[in-house]
């Protein structure tokens, strides 16, 4: 398995890298921003993590500029009808806070922008996400946001997910909110099931 590579960029096209390690030239398929990410770089080492996909009629290596990237690579290619080419597609249009983001707000519109998804498949990509995002994840892997991550947090989600909110509005909701280093259950509590119940 090959977790990352690093190595300086010898050529690139529309959607690939070639990457020269020590003389020997890697050609990954990337997507667009990863691409961009490359050439800012110039003749100085970049890193790419990597995902090695093993077929009976092709090895393929994808690269991807951060683990956020990576991550998402991973969730959309295990959902049925989006192989690696759709997923790079999407990571293309949009990134990665853009898919989380899509993906807490249920806009199946923003994966659409993706060359090769439709409405149908843009459905599936977010029913499946749901699966394999929440609950796999305490409120996502490797991507920035404003959500304090403590038990008193935990504690809130969990307790107005018992009283029959969906997990994704609870944490959209905390994601919008400034919340103190050592937040108190009653007051944060009070905060959120405010703003889910149309107040303030």
């Amino acid at each position: 398995m090959i977790s990352h590579l690093k190595g300086t960029l010898e050529d690139f096209g529309e959607n690939y890298i070639i990457l020269d390690v020590n003389g020997v030239g890697y050609s990954l398929i990337c997507s667009t921003q990863t691409i961009q990410e490359a050439k800012s770089q110039g003749n100085n080492i970049i890193k790419l993590y990597t995902v090695l996909n093993v077929r009976e009629d092709a090895w393929t290596l994808f690269g991807f500029a951060s683990e956020a990237e990576r991550f998402w690579f991973n969730t959309l290619n295990s959902v049925q009808g989006v192989g690696g080419k759709v997923a790079i597609a999407i990571l293309s249009a949009l990134s990665s806070d853009d898919i989380y983001n899509a993906f807490l707000n249920g806009d199946k519109q923003a994966f659409t922008r993706a060359g090769g998804v439709g409405p149908k498949l843009a459905t599936r990509i977010l029913s499946e996400l749901k699966e394999k995002v929440v609950g796999k994840l305490d409120i996502h892997a490797g991507i920035q946001t404003n959500v304090v991550q403590n038990d008193t947090v935990s504690d809130v989600i969990s307790a107005l997910m018992n009283l029959g909110y969906e997990r994704t509005d609870i944490v959209r909701v905390i994601s919008s909110i400034t919340i103190d280093e050592n937040p108190k259950f009653d007051t944060l509590l009070k905060q959120v099931l405010g703003k889910l119940s149309g107040g303030a």
